[in-house]
């Protein structure tokens, strides 16, 4: 790549290639691959009531959530919602929802954020 690092990357949340992107290429922006988020989402909640249901709200919040306000407001309400605040796969999406969420990453064009 003529020792240039790349501008920014879509991991799949692995935590080791993300030390390594970090400590190779500091000034190299990564985010997560919502794909593979939304695929881990329907398989960690698949044993919860309604699962189906939650996969397509789920999906409808991180995509149709214009604002950093709404999409907040719109999570938390699917919490109560569902009763999925206590599950640890979605504690751990939201705290680092500035990876992957659309609506804040408005200040840098990933092409639908998928790394497949």
């Amino acid at each position: 790549m003529g020792e240039k690092a790349l501008k920014s990357i879509l991991i799949d949340q692995c935590a080791s290639m993300q030390w390594a992107i970090e400590s190779c290429m500091p000034t190299t922006t990564h985010k997560w691959c919502i794909w593979h988020i939304m695929k881990k989402i329907l398989q960690k909640l698949n044993y919860y009531k309604r699962h189906e249901k939650i996969e397509q709200e789920t999906s409808h919040i991180v995509w149709n959530s214009f604002t950093k306000d709404a999409f907040d407001r719109n999570w938390n309400d699917f919490l109560m919602k569902y009763g999925v605040g206590d599950n640890k796969c979605i504690s751990e999406l939201f705290k680092n929802h500035h990876l992957w969420i659309p609506v804040y990453l408005d200040h840098h064009f990933w092409v639908g954020m998928k790394n497949t």
